[in-house]
């Protein structure tokens, strides 16, 4: 590929763009309030994302966003669909507001949604194999560093902390119903539930485990730290979603289909979620909360 077409390419693929795109293009959708461009780019480099075959992260943090939008792209592509995707910005509180891809207003979401969100509406939806299949997605205890220090506590005393949770994340609701914790409830954005972390309304909060060597986060340059030896499985599967109502929606999906399919057997999809942190083998052997959940 000449460095003009790369070039033109990543333009395309990285810009997030409003609706008067050319027709030859895929629009995804993402959230408003969470820009992943920034390290997306920075990920990408002058690679396209279809040429990534291992993910390495620049930063610390979870970064299931940024592989989900190259795993989306490869896998449309290895199912026959060629256009570039355009990860276009809605205002949406979160990727559980269905409503637009239910109506065929948007085409598809730039990442992977839980199961249980999306199959009360599978009339209106089409669903993918999963990507992250039951049990396989995990989570730590977070805390701000700066406000107490909870990295040796053990199973038995997490009944004096509370945990912000959001009623509306239906699977890690499901999750802490099953913790000691004191569940505080609230439904908004994420940045303010780490916000009532800093102000000490609350002592945790479940996040995705960080790629860094120690799993520390750093969010507007404060410091967080999970639990040690302590994790949470999130109790259902991750899929990518396609709207059937959309002009475009049974070929996308098809393609997505056959992809993800393909991905799947040269053990693509689990490598690249293993390097992005997603399955974090730092945290292979650690105690699970709420083992009770996977019992089948």
């Amino acid at each position: 590929m000449t460095s003009f077409k790369l070039n033109t390419y990543l333009m395309c693929i990285l810009l997030f763009i409003p609706g008067h795109i050319q027709a030859n293009t895929l629009k995804a959708a993402v959230l408003k309030n969470e820009n992943f461009q920034k390290r997306y780019n920075e990920v990408l480099g002058s690679l396209s994302p279809l040429e990534i075959e291992n993910f390495k992260p620049t930063s610390d943090g979870s970064h299931l966003e940024i592989i989900e939008m190259i795993i989306l792209q490869q896998a449309l592509h290895l199912g026959g669909l060629k256009e570039p995707i355009i990860f276009e910005p809605h205002d949406m509180a979160n990727l559980g507001e269905i409503a637009p891809i239910v109506d065929g207003t948007i085409l598809m979401f730039g990442r992977s949604m839980w199961l249980q969100t999306s199959v009360d509406y599978q009339g209106s939806l089409y669903i993918s194999e999963p990507v992250i299949k039951y049990g396989e997605f995990e989570a730590g205890l977070y805390y701000n560093i700066a406000n107490k220090d909870l990295k040796d506590i053990k199973i038995d005393a997490l009944s004096e902390f509370k945990i912000v949770a959001n009623p509306r994340w239906l699977a890690d609701w499901r999750a802490l119903l099953n913790s000691p914790m004191t569940m505080v409830n609230f439904i908004g954005p994420w940045e303010n539930m780490i916000a009532m972390l800093d102000a000490n309304i609350v002592d945790l909060m479940l996040v995705n485990f960080s790629v860094s060597n120690d799993l520390n986060m750093i969010f507007k340059d404060k410091l967080y730290q999970p639990i040690n030896n302590l994790k949470i499985v999130l109790p259902d599967s991750r899929h990518f979603v396609v709207s059937k109502r959309h002009p475009r929606g049974k070929e996308v999906f098809e393609a997505l289909q056959k992809g993800l399919t393909i991905m799947r057997k040269l053990g693509k999809i689990r490598k690249l979620y293993e390097q992005a942190g997603v399955m974090n083998s730092k945290v292979k052997n650690w105690d699970i909360i709420n083992k009770q959940m996977l019992v089948l």
